[in-house]
């Protein structure tokens, strides 16, 4: 397992961060850490998290996120 930063770009609504979260819940991981920003353009906030996973399964989780209602973007930001 390696730890993995992402980070998402979503629409700035109430149910963003729980259907995010509720993700990596279902899917058994853990998330290290989250942090949660307004983003440079109004309406959308920036999600960082950190996970500890292998690359396989975070990659489905990634494919998953970006199929997200509020979900503009999702990058991997650092991996160690």
């Amino acid at each position: 397992m390696s730890t993995h930063t992402l980070s998402v770009l979503v629409e700035d609504k109430p149910s963003a961060l729980t259907r995010v979260t509720a993700l990596f819940s279902r899917r058994g991981f853990n998330i290290d850490s989250l942090a949660v920003v307004p983003a440079e353009a109004d309406g959308f906030s920036q999600v960082t998290l950190v996970v500890d996973a292998d690359d396989t399964p975070l990659e489905q989780v990634t494919k998953q996120l970006d199929k997200l209602i509020n979900v503009l973007s999702v990058t991997e930001v650092a991996r160690d």
